[in-house]
């Protein structure tokens, strides 16, 4: 009985792939793009540009902050993030401990982030967690999740 390989196979259905889907990235060069997608939403946020930062946003989106649901981009830009990005006087922020895993036309994205603004004359420093779900479509990144988690305030122990 002759033993015959798979792998010439499967070496050829891998180049067949490559080849036949041109604008596959590598991983490293998702990972760039996703990054540079952040900073390019990072950079609408904070300095108040609306048109970028919904530009960046999937009509799909999905928006979740403690109790807050927002579903789809009507929703989540009307309801919440324009009228928050609008409400800040100049903010300022940072964001740390960056982390980006990527498989495909999908990323994933934990981060720390800090923004200081003043808001109706009261001033504001946010801090906490943040994810965001990014999908490649039509050959841009936008954003498909976000989720916001700030520091909850614990109970004295007892």
């Amino acid at each position: 009985m002759k033993t015959v390989s798979a792998f010439p196979a499967l070496a050829a259905l891998s180049a067949f792939f490559v080849m036949a889907h041109p604008g596959s990235l590598s991983a490293q060069q998702a990972e760039a793009e996703v990054r540079a997608a952040v900073e390019r939403y990072n950079q609408a946020f904070l300095g108040k540009n609306l048109l970028v930062l919904r530009a960046l946003l999937a009509p799909d989106v999905i928006l979740y902050e403690h109790s807050v649901k927002n579903i789809g981009l009507d929703d989540v830009w009307e309801h919440h993030l324009k009228p928050e990005v609008e409400a800040f006087e100049d903010p300022k922020g940072a964001f740390t401990d960056v982390q980006v895993w990527t498989s495909g036309d999908l990323a994933l994205v934990t981060r720390q982030y800090s923004i200081q603004a003043t808001m109706r004359g009261r001033a504001i420093d946010a801090r906490g967690n943040e994810t965001m779900g990014w999908a490649r479509r039509d050959g841009e990144w936008k954003v498909i999740h976000i989720h916001y988690s700030h520091a909850c305030p614990r109970p004295t122990p007892s």
